[in-house]
């Protein structure tokens, strides 16, 4: 095996400095210190040295040990051309000087000893031992020694340090061109998480990565949580079962409520018909929060009583309880009718919001009492939609039924674009989900995605708005899902705003863009990582990735600078052959 590469001849480094960097940081009001080794490689200076460690490669120190030769691990973080005489030209340098400096800089990059480049590397904690022309890697917290001889590793070399044989693909290693393969199973059993900005492509790579654990595990059902409503155009071609907080009456109407990808504009008639196909197939489904028998004639009468009692818009309630005493006479109905069996008959229905809405014009139009009737109204109304679609209703722990269900359906993606209610439905069906791996004990596997995590497990919850229930369901989850199959990925842009014990339940993740540095900060701090390396994320493009793994990487935590693939070439590859 070729083991390193010396770039055609021009690589020559040494190792000039090493030492341990410290850097501190306020994070809610909480200080965090952090740090890490730094290593300074000087090498010959080479254009084509310094183009290809602009991107990310892995060196090797040399470095004679009481029984041989090995060499210690490193990674580049950076890299910078220096020139003699720049170190001597401070700005207290006559100008007429510092530009003959400039000058001679110029003219001497590449053709004078007095050049060089500086290449900052941090320890990835292994070594890496030669063995019959083959490289063998091992933990170590070996530290080198300054003058040791230093080499790029190969492709070849990165491979065998970091690929998993037969592994599924995660992205391509930046700087080498080679897939990185990974133990997928791993990456969904150990719960991960995928940390960027807006418009990195979250929900591309997350929806790439549920397909691959669609195609490497026999035994799964994946289970999206989306606020945002970008799941469903991402993994329509999987045909996934649809299920909302919202009531949808045609595909037009889901279509304009999901996030669209330009590059996808153009595939619109052939989304449509697919949204069709799931309508026709039942897979468009609503997700009820409040059990039905919640809401009966004789909660209207009560909730007009209630009014009449506190005096607010007493009179009119006192008409509006003769108008429902008059129709249930007419219609024969009890006072514990419940609504959703009146919303199954047209003529009732509208007699029934006629009576709703008659109040309401008499009352002011924005106080609390018109607000919680106009609720009432739209879940009637909502009821006669589900009726007149011939779609069903769900439950939160109806849903989790489905999800453990052997030869059910493999994809669910949940719409729910109400914080609140996207927090008690996730909360719901985590409590039920663990109940019937615990109890019943289930075999097939659950992957939980919860798109915008922030929103589930905030770093400081409350009860008013639902996120202390949440947050309590989702770190049973990361607490005790694994050992039942029951397993959780994390997607997220505000990662100083996320529940810590939660974070570090995490075995895998994927960090890209992250403009404050306070994020940045978080992850070095939960994850154990080199400050530096996390900084470099700033400057990744869209589909970039450092991927981190205590599981899943042939070696254990090492990071990765990697390119992900496109989800939506797959998803429009999908879309034409499925119509």
């Amino acid at each position: 095996m070729l083991i390193f590469d010396d770039i055609g001849g021009d690589f020559e480094g040494r190792l000039r400095s090493c030492r341990m960097a410290y850097r501190t940081v306020r994070v809610s009001g909480e200080e965090l210190t952090l740090s890490t080794g730094e290593a300074i490689i000087e090498a010959k200076f080479s254009l084509k040295v310094l183009d290809r460690l602009h991107e990310p490669a892995y060196i090797g120190i040399k470095r004679m040990t009481s029984n041989g030769e090995t060499f210690l691990v490193y990674q580049t973080t950076g890299v910078s051309p220096v020139h003699f005489q720049m170190l001597g030209m401070g700005i207290n340098v006559p100008k007429v000087i510092r530009r003959e400096f400039l000058e001679t800089i110029d003219r001497s990059w590449g053709t004078s000893e007095e050049t060089w480049i500086d290449i900052l590397a941090v320890p990835t904690g292994y070594r890496m031992d030669i063995v019959d022309g083959y490289p063998r890697f091992e933990r170590s917290n070996l530290t080198p020694l300054v003058g040791g001889e230093a080499k790029i590793l190969s492709k070849e070399a990165v491979k065998a340090f970091l690929c998993v044989e037969k592994g599924s693909e995660v992205g391509e290693i930046k700087g080498l061109g080679i897939p990185l393969t990974v133990k997928m199973d791993e990456i969904v059993k150990y719960h991960s998480g995928l940390f960027g900005f807006t418009g990195c492509g979250k929900s591309n790579f997350t929806s790439y990565l549920v397909r691959q654990a669609l195609s490497f595990m026999k035994n799964i059902s994946v289970v999206i949580f989306d606020v945002s409503g970008e799941y469903l155009i991402h993994l329509l071609d999987l045909e996934p079962e649809f299920i909302s907080t919202e009531t949808f009456d045609s595909a037009d109407k889901i279509l304009d409520a999901q996030a669209i990808p330009d590059s996808l504009e153009g595939m619109r008639g052939r989304m449509k018909v697919l949204i069709e196909s799931l309508i026709s197939s039942r897979k468009i489904e609503r997700l009820l929060l409040n059990s039905e028998t919640d809401f009966s004639l004789d909660d209207l009468y009560k909730f007009f009583e209630s009014l009449v009692e506190e005096r607010k818009d007493a009179e009119q309630a006192k008409v509006a309880m003769r108008r429902l005493d008059t129709f249930s006479k007419n219609r024969g109905y009890s006072h514990d009718k419940l609504l959703k069996e009146i919303a199954d008959d047209g003529e009732a229905l509208d007699e029934l919001l006629k009576i709703i809405e008659e109040f309401k014009s008499m009352i002011h139009g924005m106080g609390a009492t018109w607000k919680r009737l106009a609720a009432v109204e739209k879940f009637i109304t909502d009821r006669s939609l589900d009726v007149k679609s011939k779609g069903s209703v769900l439950m939160p722990e109806d849903l989790a039924r489905r999800a453990v269900s052997e030869g059910g359906n493999k994809v669910f993606v949940v719409y729910a674009p109400e914080p609140i209610e996207a927090r008690r439905a996730v909360s719901r069906f985590v409590k039920e989900l663990l109940l019937l791996k615990k109890i019943m004990g289930y075999k097939r596997t659950v992957l939980t995605v919860l798109d915008e995590a922030q929103e589930f497990i905030p770093q400081k919850p409350t009860v008013s708005d639902a996120t202390e229930e949440s947050n309590r369901a989702v770190e049973s989850l990361l607490r005790q899902g694994r050992k039942y199959r029951a397993n959780c990925w994390i997607c997220s842009q505000r990662v100083a705003h996320l529940n810590t014990n939660a974070l570090q339940q995490l075995h895998s993740y994927f960090v890209s863009t992250l403009p404050r540095s306070y994020d940045r900060y978080v992850i070095a701090e939960a994850f154990g990582l080199s400050y530096d390396l996390v900084d470099a994320t700033v400057s990744l493009e869209t589909g970039e990735w450092l991927f981190v793994s205590y599981r899943a990487t042939k070696q254990k935590n090492v990071p990765v600078f990697i390119r992900a693939p496109n989800n939506e070439v797959i998803l429009t590859k999908g879309l034409a052959d499925k119509t």
